[in-house]
């Protein structure tokens, strides 16, 4: 099937109702994919072609509260909920220009999505990496499997990602880290959230007990990353605010396991990621697969430490 189309059995309606009471998917040609519950957007994937990097926006929580910022002024290439690589046999694909253009360049080549009796959202998206005007040094298989709110307002993304190099070694690398001679800032690429910019009063606790920033560059097998949000996106400084936050959490079956984290908590600047490439490089030799399987756990309230330890035993336990 060719780009932007979707495969559901016997549903060719821009608007297909879930089994799942209540929740919608609403289908944008070529463009976007929605989930909409009781008339409120829940999560939205973006993948027009022009894009080139797919991305959730906005991520919400059940009642319509906003969690992700798209596109912020300090930072215009972070999309929210998204994955990128930093350099990709030494050409940027992460930083873009005015024009939205990286060096390194990613097609969006095919997206699918069908959709469960139980309310299960399965999505398919293969995308081709490479220098501008030349063959695909890389390629991805990238599949995410999106629950409805559980009775408690939590639902979980769990991304399986497979790269696979061409006939020449690919070689992922990142901004190198403080100890290696880089800057403090040094070590981020993968998959990444960017929290709305009215988010106040960061928390952040991995699997270790690590407390906010004692946990950037620490491994972990989780970590978890909340605040307080606007509950409104009108008059967003009036608005009441509760807590509400994203877990992340990183497969046992991945490389480098358990994983470090890249952590910011200053000012309206709230992001984390699970930086596979944070302490060195990773080479995917030629026509050989890496493969990185995460879960984004998006919930109402703070963290909690029994709850996440158990939900990620939960994953752990996934194949």
């Amino acid at each position: 099937m060719s780009y932007g189309q979707f495969a559901i059995a016997a549903m060719g309606a821009a608007l297909m109702h879930s089994a799942w009471a209540g929740s919608s998917l609403k289908h944008e040609e070529g463009k976007s994919l929605s989930c909409v519950l009781d008339g409120k957007t829940l999560w939205t994937l973006n993948f027009a072609k022009e894009e080139g990097k797919p991305y959730f926006h906005p991520v919400c929580l059940a009642d319509g509260t906003v969690l992700t910022w798209l596109r912020p002024g300090d930072h215009i290439w972070h999309r929210a909920l998204w994955f990128s690589w930093k350099f990709i046999n030494k050409l940027n694909y992460w930083e873009e220009d005015k024009s939205g253009k990286s060096q390194g360049m990613s097609d969006i080549m095919d997206v699918k999505f069908e959709e469960g009796k139980d309310g299960v959202t399965k999505i398919t998206i293969l995308l081709d990496y490479h220098p501008p005007d030349k063959p695909a040094v890389l390629k991805e298989r990238r599949e995410i499997t999106i629950t409805p709110p559980d009775k408690e307002g939590c639902y979980r993304m769990d991304w399986r990602m497979t790269w696979t190099a061409g006939d020449q070694d690919a070689v992922l690398d990142r901004t190198p880290t403080k100890a290696d001679g880089g800057p403090a800032w040094g070590g981020y690429a993968g998959l990444s959230f960017r929290a709305v910019q009215a988010m106040t009063e960061y928390q952040a606790f991995d699997s270790e007990g690590r407390r906010n920033l004692e946990g950037h560059g620490q491994k972990a097998r989780w970590l978890d990353f909340s605040g307080m949000v606007p509950t409104s996106s009108l008059f967003v400084d009036k608005a009441p605010k509760k807590a509400a936050g994203v877990a992340m959490f990183d497969h046992p079956s991945n490389p480098r396991h358990p994983t470090p984290w890249f952590v910011i908590m200053s000012g309206t600047f709230g992001y984390t990621s699970p930086a596979f490439l944070f302490d060195k490089a990773h080479t995917i030799p030629a026509g050989q697969s890496l493969t990185l399987f995460y879960r984004v756990l998006i919930h109402p309230g703070r963290g909690d430490a029994a709850a996440l330890e158990k939900e990620w035993k939960d994953f752990a336990a996934t194949k």
